[in-house]
């Protein structure tokens, strides 16, 4: 009889060994009610939320090419005057440009240098040439006076002739007239450059820089840049070939954030609401579950369908390294268009996808040893709400107060004793 005891005990222990094993960590919320839109799905297609065809600015060849369909381009850091400029796409040949460059530079240094030569002055030893060439003058002046009244007083006493007295006097006026021009030249080089002189030099110099500036823009047409951070997805040249103004070098699209649009009938569009969430689902991954926001409600409406376009934007989530959605995909989006309703709401992360079929964990006392165990219960998606989504019940087992797994959810299985913890006790997967 000790021996059947024993061997119980142990099986019960091992049993209970066991059962602590499988037991879960997981967190958990409650279920709320909220008044929301009853949802619709629509049918949409993901689209770049910039789309630009990349043209060349300029005439030039094809000298390199610096990306291939399907390439990522990202903005790169820039100057104090462009803080950003775009990842080089392609590179035109820029030899003649930087010739004419180079020449507009040097006519920029001569320039300046004329401003620096005016703004400067006169130089000391050109004030002492003038007064120099003054004093000359003025000796020569002197010398000319002493003459021409000798040769006035011989002409009084007709002992010079009239021409001599005529030749006399007209050196003496000229000594006279060099006299007062050295003076102004002295003036002048004390004064200096009139300021009109200063400004025309400056008027020069800042002519010759905007011509610069121009072929320094113009210089970098040569290189022809991505306008935002995307992808390429078609590539229009190659190296060597000869691309003339407006021609496209590549097209070049935005997935980050990204756009889903969708054609709503006209019995629901008065309902659609631009800032509302809407809950989007993939044809390629039926299980991702993403949450937008309706970003334009275009007001013009299809001629044939009676559709209105209507623009979803949401960020695009990565999967190993690579965006999600990409450009052209299908999408299942539902919106609020319908009346307002009760409806219970969980946390998104409740959610427990597997393809086309979703379901919660609600977290229940067992009625047995009270222990708490994990109940799946399927749902049906409606709209999103912020941070909760909408589940609809259809075994009506969901009420609102009960808890459900909002953390450690992924990998329970019906009937799973679980422990409660706070949510950041509980490790992802």
């Amino acid at each position: 009889m000790k021996l059947h005891f024993c061997v119980i005990v142990s099986l019960s222990c091992l049993l209970g060994e066991a059962g602590a094993q499988d037991q879960a960590a997981v967190a958990v919320s409650p279920i709320t009610k909220q008044t929301v839109s009853a949802g619709q799905s629509f049918v949409g297609a993901v689209a770049p939320s910039r789309h630009s065809v990349v043209g060349s600015a300029v005439d030039g060849r094809v000298v390199e090419l610096f990306v291939n369909d399907g390439d990522p381009v990202a903005m790169e850091a820039g100057s104090d005057a462009e803080p950003s400029v775009g990842q080089p796409i392609a590179q035109l040949r820029i030899g003649t440009i930087s010739i004419q460059v180079a020449a507009a530079r040097a006519e920029l240094a001569l320039r300046e240098q004329e401003l620096v030569e005016a703004e400067a002055g006169s130089r000391p030893e050109e004030i002492e040439q003038a007064e120099a060439r003054l004093q000359a003058a003025a000796a020569h002046a002197k010398f000319a006076r002493t003459r021409f009244e000798r040769v006035r007083s011989l002409r009084a006493v007709n002992t010079s002739t009239q021409e001599e007295y005529e030749e006399a006097q007209s050196v003496y006026l000229a000594a006279e007239q060099m006299q007062v021009e050295a003076k102004a030249a002295l003036a002048l080089a004390v004064k200096g450059p009139r300021q009109e002189k200063i400004e025309q030099a400056r008027a020069r110099m800042l002519m010759a820089q905007e011509a610069v500036n121009q072929l320094e823009d113009v210089k970098k047409k040569y290189t022809i840049r991505a306008p935002f951070s995307g992808f390429v997805t078609v590539k229009h040249t190659e190296i060597g070939a000869w691309v003339s103004q407006g021609d496209p070098v590549a097209d070049v699209v935005q997935l980050d954030p990204i756009e889903i649009r969708v054609a709503v009938p006209e019995t629901y569009i008065t309902n659609v609401r631009l800032g509302s969430d809407a809950q989007v689902r993939l044809e390629a991954t039926p299980e991702e579950v993403i949450v937008g926001k309706i970003n334009r409600i275009v007001p013009l409406a299809e001629r044939r369908s009676r559709t209105f376009p209507v623009v979803i934007r949401l960020k695009n989530p990565q999967q190993n390294g690579e965006y999600l959605l990409k450009a052209g995909m299908l999408a299942q989006v539902t919106i609020g268009v319908g009346t307002e309703q009760t409806a219970l709401m969980v946390p998104k992360d409740a959610l427990v996808l597997n393809g086309r079929a979703q379901s919660i964990v609600l977290i229940e006392k067992d009625n047995g040893s009270q222990q708490d165990v994990a109940r799946v219960v399927p749902v049906e998606l409606g709209v999103a709400f912020g941070s909760r989504i909408q589940v609809i019940d259809r075994t009506g087992r969901l009420k609102e107060g009960m808890l459900v797994a909002s953390r450690g959810n992924e990998r329970l299985r019906d009937q799973q004793p679980v422990e409660v913890v706070p949510f950041e006790r509980v490790s992802t997967p």
